[in-house]
């Protein structure tokens, strides 16, 4: 069973070495800077002279552009997608900015006894049922002015760079995780907390209950509801307040002299609480699983991640006017298809 949040995945990139091209556009022509992370450090760029000096001549600007592009990707590195084990990504170029569920579509193939004389049954493309995905942009923007060229402010300089890279992976979790947070459920897709007494009895209450046995039931209660509908779930969505209850109830246990085997038939679990931000006094929430509540989802099928232009991040001259030295602006179109009703079980846990 594999692990998600912000801190194990984290930990993933500490080990080993990651290396690739992150492009971006200066001068209106598109140019590429080498993320190199080994164990854990990622490599930064040092400026060779001063904000102020990094304005004067093309060379140095580039050389400008290449440590914000690096200090975004490490602001990146600081708060990780969670949501790829739900999803299946698709990234093409020529998507169209919106088109019908029936894009999302498998194989479904049977074999049959051939007989002597009878047609061959041909095998057929099924789809997904779910709202109309739309590619849409996003895009967010920081000015370099005179004041932070002048002092020489490069700490807050490296700090914008670093928060912008925080806010796209932060918009990209809520873009995938709210679908399914936010969803209105039918009774069909809900499973209601199950209490059980320390005997191992169903009761029709939490009265007289133990906790951890009534958990770990109410979670093969919606695996079971899954396979029941032939959507079975492989991975669960939960808030971290729960985890500890969580992974001990999936776990096997002795209670009272009786042996409980361990739970079956999820993958990966991922702790998603959301992520707020502080922007010109104004806040900002993306919201993360409520606590007491998980979802088990059937994942890749009907939930696809399309990108049709990853982040970009463009460098322009700034304005005079408002003594803005250099614009920097990111953007990027994607969308999301998210056929919750048919791969989701909200399940409800028990009290404590």
């Amino acid at each position: 069973m594999r692990i998600h949040t912000f801190e194990t995945e984290k930990e993933q990139r500490r080990k080993g070495t990651i290396e690739k091209e992150v492009p971006f556009i200066f001068n209106g022509k598109p140019e590429a800077v080498t993320k190199k992370i080994v164990n854990g450090e990622m490599e930064t760029y040092d400026l060779s002279s001063p904000i102020g000096e990094m304005m004067t001549s093309e060379s140095a600007r580039k050389e400008l552009i290449q440590k914000v592009v690096l200090d975004v990707e490490l602001g990146r590195e600081e708060v990780p997608t969670l949501y790829q084990p739900i999803y299946e990504t698709i990234a093409d170029a020529n998507f169209p900015k919106e088109f019908e569920a029936k894009w999302a579509q498998h194989g479904t193939v049977v074999f049959f006894e051939h007989l002597e004389g009878q047609e061959v049954k041909f095998g057929s493309l099924a789809a997904e049922s779910g709202p109309i995905a739309r590619i849409k942009g996003y895009a967010a923007g920081f000015e370099y002015t005179k004041e932070l060229e002048m002092f020489n402010q490069t700490f807050n300089f490296e700090m914008l760079n670093r928060a912008f890279g925080e806010a796209h992976n932060a918009i990209l979790n809520h873009m995938h995780l709210a679908p399914i947070i936010q969803f209105s459920y039918k009774a069909a897709n809900k499973t209601a907390a199950v209490y059980t007494d320390p005997e191992g009895k169903t009761l029709s209450d939490a009265t007289g209950a133990h906790y951890l046995l009534s958990l770990r039931e109410t979670l093969r209660a919606g695996i079971k509801a899954t396979r029941t509908a032939k959507r079975p779930g492989a991975v669960l969505l939960a808030n971290s307040a729960n985890q500890e209850d969580i992974q001990d109830a999936l776990s096997s246990m002795t209670i009272q002299g009786t042996p409980y085997g361990a739970t079956a038939g999820i993958s990966d679990i991922i702790y998603y609480d959301g992520w707020d931000t502080t922007v010109s006094r104004k806040n900002y929430s993306y919201p993360g699983v409520p606590e007491g509540k998980v979802y088990l989802i059937r994942p890749k099928r009907g939930f696809k991640e399309l990108v049709k232009q990853g982040l970009q991040i463009n460098s322009t001259m700034g304005d005079l006017s408002r003594l803005v030295e250099a614009q920097i602006v990111g953007d990027f179109w994607r969308g999301v298809f998210a056929a919750v009703e048919e791969n989701v079980q909200e399940i409800t846990l028990p009290g404590k």
